[in-house]
């Protein structure tokens, strides 16, 4: 019997898949950190998906209505390029699959189990950016820290009458199938065995209010991030291209730019530093004369940072020839 698994474990999310059934040899192992496949999910892009989604139908209702195989593994196909553009999505090609090969040893084509599958495929396409909706709704009033602050708990149960939103645009939570077990070495935690999408939504959602995580958009990129540190984080460390800084690297470095630069003692030193380097290209200093100043003018910017010396004292020694 297939299985998909998902937990969270401290600062990261992880997922395996098998079609066969084959705990602890998952055939599909992914992590992410904390709350990342939520957030992709809410920025994928849902109409790119339309078509698949559409030939996947097809192909499954000729499957069941005309066993035709071929239409089967089509689906397949189909619904494995899905699951390498998001890992909500994996889940349809893992159940697809241990379907479509167990049918041919049952021969119980055209049950109810394929009827429902096939309902699904053809509701998918609404449903996808309806999530979507719902999870941004969710964000805005009970984890946005911005918005609605920093109790998740209680924004929680403001919006929520038992199990039901108050907000009709609001998600809805339902029973979700969860484990407790082992996930790592002398560690157990709480084990999603989702059987649709929207299990992993609201997992990830009743995990945020459970843990008292609030998220917020990132200063730099405008994507959302979780806190799962300081409440006050302004940059996100979300995944980023090979070489390239994260936007909490990125801020840090403008934060520190911009106190410089608003730092009247660097300013007195960076514009002397300038001139005098100029004065290497005139030939009116060695490399050898520029390098020995810079070195005094580092320890004279120390003193004045440390106010032994004052500004003005700083400025007329860097003022000497």
């Amino acid at each position: 019997m297939w299985y998909a698994k998902m937990y969270f474990s401290e600062k990261k999310e992880v997922f395996q898949f098998d079609s066969h059934g084959v705990q602890g040899v998952p055939s599909t192992y992914e992590e992410f950190p904390f709350l990342e496949s939520l957030l992709s999910f809410l920025e994928a892009d849902c109409k790119e998906l339309e078509p698949l989604l559409r030939r996947a139908y097809e192909n499954w209702s000729l499957l069941i209505d005309r066993d035709d195989k071929e239409a089967g593994v089509r689906t397949l196909m189909d619904l494995g390029d899905l699951g390498s553009r998001h890992i909500y999505l994996h889940l349809l090609y893992v159940r697809w699959f241990e379907r479509f090969g167990r049918m041919g040893i049952t021969q119980d084509r055209g049950s109810r189990e394929d009827q429902e599958m096939l309902e699904e495929l053809q509701s998918l396409p609404k449903q996808l950016p309806l999530y979507q909706q719902q999870v941004q709704r969710f964000f805005d009033l009970v984890l946005d820290v911005d918005k609605a602050g920093r109790d998740p708990q209680q924004q929680a149960s403001a919006n929520y009458l038992y199990d039901a939103p108050k907000d009709p645009s609001l998600f809805s939570f339902r029973p979700i199938p969860l484990s407790f077990e082992p996930v790592e070495p002398g560690r157990c935690s709480p084990v999603l065995y989702p059987l649709h999408i929207s299990d992993m939504i609201d997992y990830s959602l009743r995990s945020c209010v459970e843990r008292g995580i609030t998220v917020r958009r990132c200063k730099n990129c405008g994507r959302w991030f979780p806190q799962t540190g300081r409440v006050s984080a302004e940059y996100c460390e979300r995944p980023v291209a090979s070489g390239q800084q994260t936007c909490r690297e990125a801020g840090a470095f403008q934060q520190w730019t911009k106190k410089q630069s608003d730092d009247p003692v660097f300013k007195a030193y960076r514009k002397e530093y300038k001139k005098r380097f100029a004065w290497i290209k005139a030939g009116r200093i060695t490399d050898e004369q520029f390098y020995a100043w810079s070195e005094q003018a580092r320890e004279m910017k120390k003193k004045c940072d440390r106010e032994v010396i004052t500004l003005d004292e700083f400025k007329d020694w860097l003022g000497k020839p």
